[in-house]
């Protein structure tokens, strides 16, 4: 199983979402370093360093296997992903008012992109324990992420 790592930076921009395409890596480190450089540069330094996403991808492996998915079912999975990972943080907001939180919010996200691109339980533990000590600087417990990690991989089955 082979990995490519996608750097992206995304911000909001008069109602819509800037994406800008930045380097495809062969290593997690690889792509980390890269991240950094971009931040030192004019312009990406002006932006939160949460518009930077590192997205791994394994080779030769289709996306949507499952088919189109609409605007309506995506807002409901993600809704109960929300729901799941809120228990877990011990968050007491509606998912909606959770979603106010910028680096929470990338949290999710981030979450639900490995959570459809895994089935690996300790990866996607692993990665939640880091988005959380990375952004949110909270230590969650190893065995609270492996539970939360089986909850959301079998909520999407």
């Amino acid at each position: 199983m082979r990995k490519i790592y996608l750097l992206i930076h995304a911000y909001e921009f008069c109602d819509t979402i800037e994406t800008k395409f930045l380097g495809i890596y062969s290593t997690s480190k690889k792509a980390q370093a890269a991240k950094k450089r971009y931040y030192l540069l004019e312009g990406f330094r002006q932006y939160p360093e949460s518009c930077f996403s590192i997205l791994p991808f394994e080779l030769d492996q289709d996306q949507w296997p499952g088919g189109f998915v609409s605007a309506d079912e995506i807002y409901d999975e993600f809704r109960a992903l929300t729901i799941i990972i809120n228990e877990m943080a011990g968050v007491e907001k509606a998912p909606e008012n959770a979603w106010d939180d910028e680096d929470y919010y990338y949290i999710l996200c981030e979450i639900s992109r490995l959570s459809y691109n895994t089935d690996d339980i300790s990866e996607l533990a692993d990665y939640i324990q880091q988005l959380f000590r990375e952004y949110v600087k909270t230590q969650i417990d190893r065995e609270i992420c492996m539970e939360t990690a089986k909850k959301l991989l079998q909520h999407k089955k």
